[in-house]
């Protein structure tokens, strides 16, 4: 089987357009913003934390005369002072505790990005080899009609 140079360059040139030409990543942001226009707005994350603090107690002791007992809790803060003649307990702490916080963090869903190089080049490929193409088949009818 004879490959005439005008069939390898048509071949050539067929495969180049086939692995160089896509639709453009803009056409298809394009194409999507149409089908849902809400993909551009920015949105936020809320982030849920969760912090547990641990228990925490105090105990001392003060010599006192007299007996008595006095209890305070204020803000999970607990103290219990224990007077027995001339003994003074004072007993305190911090409860366990759970801190909630909403974090809210905003984001763009969609950045648009400049097309690269690489996409540039291979424009320029697709229509060179357009080109050749069509001046192969050009050629081909010419040679078939004149000879």
């Amino acid at each position: 089987m004879k490959c005439s140079a005008l069939s390898i360059i048509v071949f050539l040139s067929l495969s180049l357009i086939i692995l160089t030409t896509s639709c453009s990543s803009k056409w298809h942001l394009q194409k999507a913003i149409q089908k849902d226009p809400t993909m551009l707005v920015q949105d936020t994350i809320v982030v849920k934390d969760t912090v547990v603090t641990k228990p925490t107690a105090v105990l001392d002791t003060v010599i006192i005369s007299k007996i008595d007992t006095i209890e305070i809790v204020k803000n999970n803060f607990r103290v219990k002072i224990m007077r027995s003649f001339d003994t003074l307990i004072i007993d305190g702490g911090c409860e366990s505790d759970t801190v909630f916080r909403n974090i809210e963090v905003p984001y763009t869903k969609i950045e648009y990005k400049a097309a690269t190089k690489y996409q540039k080049f291979s424009g320029y490929i697709v229509g060179v080899s357009f080109v050749l193409v069509i001046l192969a088949i050009a050629l081909s009818y010419i040679r078939k009609r004149l000879l």
